[in-house]
């Protein structure tokens, strides 16, 4: 069966993870997404690191699956080729009168527009949305600036720590007793693209049923706030401000509750006992310590009153075993456990994704084929493309510029030739 958005074109002005991991996603249910860049203004991802390691890079490094040092080509960017596997990969210059006409062609052959630059960027090349409209009146345009295109920070930027900083989460994210940790570097350049995705199917959905263009004013933060919704939930509702609890349970009375450091270098496993018999068990496991038999660890109460001397006690013992080993001794007791799992462990040991497949091998022009996440579920009749229509991974820069625009847009060949050494594509 066709997959949900088979016949959709999406022109994707998209940049850095924020937008560009959005329009991927529409590239997995069957989107013709058409990727427009400028040499006058590359994606950062393009430049920065991490890079693919090429076969003939004898450059030594911590981790010998990526280059450690700075590279020529604008194609070896991991990030960026993370981002745009499934599309299409062209130049134009929206700057230009002549690029403006052919934004105007492309316009007339597509149905939606998605773009993340700051919120009058589009407009500014002289395409708002209803001069977008004017040229093909069912068009869709979703537009994710960090604070979207209206209101009194609509001109100001944004990038995933920022979204995280001034919606709360940054601060909700940590221990107690320290500074916010915040969710890794930038949670919203991962979560803000499935925002992008979900607005733009529902406004080619309201399209499909109105036969009318649609406008998305969406941004960066807007979802991080969604994201706090139980803390503001708490204060409208209870005048209760948010406190961090670390890896400690926050709303029940539940002990040991953490993560404590096993064997190795940064080697973690989680812990859970929620009832006497899970406590129970792993005294057992522990081999009956004296101190587990003290009467402040006696009831769950007891135990939770005092997790400060609970989990150094648990720590020490972790310590001497590998976590894996752990893990599949403390779950056949039937206590809630599990490792920490870093990078490494996902991509090259984890069995679960093994079984689902999830990782999918690239194709790629320049840089050697190259894995990338495929799509996390599986449908009854039809399967999610991780390829999307190119059947590739990430173009490099202009790619498929000679080709689209003789086959889409009916270019000669000699007046795009025209076209490139004027600057236009």
């Amino acid at each position: 069966m066709a997959l949900p958005l088979e016949g959709v074109r999406v022109l994707d002005f998209t940049w850095l993870n924020a937008g560009a991991k959005g329009t991927r996603h529409l590239t997995l249910y069957g989107a013709d997404v058409v990727h427009i860049e400028w040499k006058g203004k590359l994606d950062v991802l393009r430049t920065s690191g991490p890079h693919h390691k090429m076969p003939d890079d004898k450059s030594p490094g911590t981790d010998p699956g990526y280059a450690q040092l700075d590279v020529a080509s604008v194609n070896r960017g991991a990030s960026f080729n993370n981002n745009h596997v499934g599309k299409w990969g062209i130049s134009l210059n929206m700057r230009d009168p002549k690029g403006k006409e052919l934004f105007r062609d492309l316009l007339r052959i597509s149905d939606a527009v998605v773009d993340n630059f700051t919120a009058a960027t589009l407009a500014d090349w002289g395409f708002p949305f209803d001069e977008m409209q004017r040229v093909k009146p069912d068009i869709v345009y979703v537009q994710a600036p960090g604070f979207g295109f209206q209101g009194p920070y609509r001109d100001y930027r944004s990038y995933g720590p920022t979204a995280g900083a001034i919606s709360g989460l940054t601060s909700m994210s940590g221990l107690p007793d320290r500074y916010p940790a915040g969710y890794g570097f930038s949670y919203m350049d991962v979560c803000g693209p499935y925002f992008v995705a979900m607005a733009t199917m529902m406004a080619l959905r309201q399209r499909d049923r109105t036969k009318r263009g649609v406008w998305v004013d969406s941004s960066q933060s807007g979802p991080a706030f969604l994201l706090t919704g139980t803390s503001i939930m708490n204060w409208s509702a209870n005048k209760r401000s948010y406190e961090r609890s670390g890896n400690r349970s926050a709303y029940e009375t539940v002990a040991p509750h953490g993560a404590y450091r096993c064997q190795g270098n940064e080697a973690w496993i989680t812990i859970v006992c929620r009832d006497h018999a899970e406590w129970d068990g792993l005294v057992a496991e522990m081999g009956n310590p004296e101190w587990a038999m003290r009467p402040q660890f006696a009831t769950t109460v007891g135990r939770y009153q005092n997790q400060d001397d609970l989990d150094a006690r648990i720590e020490e013992w972790t310590k001497q075993h590998d976590r894996y080993d752990l893990m599949d001794r403390l779950q056949a007791r039937g206590i809630p456990a599990g490792v920490c799992q870093d990078t490494k462990d996902r991509y090259e040991t984890d069995p679960q994704l093994k079984h689902a497949g999830y990782f999918v091998n690239v194709p790629h022009s320049e840089v050697p084929p190259y894995d990338v996440e495929g799509h996390p579920g599986k449908f009854s009749q039809t399967q999610p493309s991780p390829l999307g229509k190119t059947g590739h991974g990430a173009k490099c820069y202009a790619e498929d510029t000679e080709w689209f625009y003789s086959n889409l847009i009916g270019i000669p060949e000699e007046r795009i030739i025209q076209l490139q050494n004027e600057n236009v594509i």
